[in-house]
């Protein structure tokens, strides 16, 4: 082999080892870059599974929330409108108290005036009797009178 020969043959070897160590070194760069974008996506699905979960748990406690917020509200109207029923009922009760109360009071009096009358009815005659007895002319006379004193009043009211 000829000089010529050797160095093209050592050119030959020197640029296929230059083209092996380039495409060897780009190999490492794409696979770096490779890597690079596999541990970014990595990354991206990690972050975004982490938000998805983060709202995904805001969620929930807002829909708990919410839920204890409707349940204090139906609770609340429960104890206002058994309060109201049972105010209704007090009421209620103590108005048939008060009106059995009254009736009872007014029993009480309507037997009182007319045990008071008929003592005073018995006081009456009993005092007619006595004076009868001791000159019934008088007592005729003043019956008389009496008589003639409710006719006369009767008279003057129909006239008008």
């Amino acid at each position: 082999m000829t000089d010529a020969a050797k160095r093209g043959d050592d050119a030959v070897a020197g640029v296929a080892g230059a083209a092996k160590d380039a495409a060897e070194a780009a190999a490492g760069q794409v696979a770096d870059a490779a890597s690079a974008a596999s541990g970014a996506v990595a990354h991206a699905a990690d972050t975004t599974a982490d938000a998805a979960k983060h709202v995904a748990d805001q969620a929930a406690d807002a829909a708990g929330g919410a839920r204890e917020t409707v349940e204090g509200t139906i609770d609340a109207a429960r104890d206002a409108a058994s309060d109201a029923s049972d105010n209704l009922k007090s009421a209620a009760s103590q108005a048939r108290d008060a009106g059995a109360d009254l009736l009872e009071s007014v029993q009480e009096q309507a037997e009182t005036l007319t045990e008071r009358g008929r003592e005073l009815a018995e006081d009456g005659v009993g005092y007619v009797k006595a004076k009868y007895r001791e000159n019934p002319a008088l007592v005729i006379a003043v019956g008389a009178a009496a008589l003639a004193g409710v006719v006369l009043i009767i008279r003057g009211i129909s006239r008008r």
